[in-house]
């Protein structure tokens, strides 16, 4: 159970990331790396995988216990991942380079779209 348009694209953020990824490879180039494309590609994958893992750690929760069919934890999680993103718009309005997040939607928009998952289907229960 989940919000179809949760997965909208920002194109425009799709588009920054690239630039980002071109400016990574331009710099291993200049610096004489005979793999410059390589290292940016790596440099890229750490970034990305590693900020979307350590940095939104409620919202990830939150979406772990839904798949699981935990709404009721799942809800604690979005709660404390709205939370967080409240005290630190900087993060969610910047996702882009702090997230590495293309999405449209931000973190806090999730959090209670999915939020109303929970409560609806705790409803139903």
């Amino acid at each position: 159970m989940q919000p179809s348009n949760i997965n909208s694209i920002n194109f425009f953020a799709l588009a920054s990331q690239a630039v980002f990824l071109f400016l990574l490879y331009l710099g291993f180039q200049y610096s004489g790396s005979d793999e410059a494309a390589l290292w940016a590609a790596m440099v890229y994958l750490v970034l990305a995988y590693g900020l979307r893992y350590f940095v939104p750690i409620d919202h990830r929760k939150g979406l772990r216990e839904i798949k699981q069919g935990n709404y009721s934890e799942a809800l604690l999680h979005f709660e404390k991942s709205y939370d967080f993103f409240s005290a630190h718009q900087w993060i969610d309005r910047f996702r882009v380079f702090t997230l590495f997040s293309a999405s449209k939607l931000t973190y806090r928009e999730m959090a209670e779209m999915y939020k109303a998952v929970c409560l609806e289907a705790l409803k139903m229960d």
